[in-house]
């Protein structure tokens, strides 16, 4: 079997799939404000990462 790449990973288009990640962002944003510094960066790496996929889905359709 020749080597294939993986399949691209299937984009949610549900827009409160949208509004999950930017919810997990924010709290990962309040918890990286009640903790020590090695936790601190933790949680803005996450948070980071919650924004980026939550601006990565495709434009919401009305």
């Amino acid at each position: 079997m020749p080597d294939q790449p993986p399949p691209e990973p299937s984009a949610v288009r549900e827009p409160e799939d949208r509004d999950y990640l930017l919810k997990r962002a924010d709290q990962h944003r309040r918890q990286g404000e009640q903790c020590a510094d090695a936790s601190r960066s933790l949680h803005a790496r996450f948070q980071r990462l919650y924004e980026e996929r939550a601006a990565a889905l495709p434009p919401e359709s009305d």
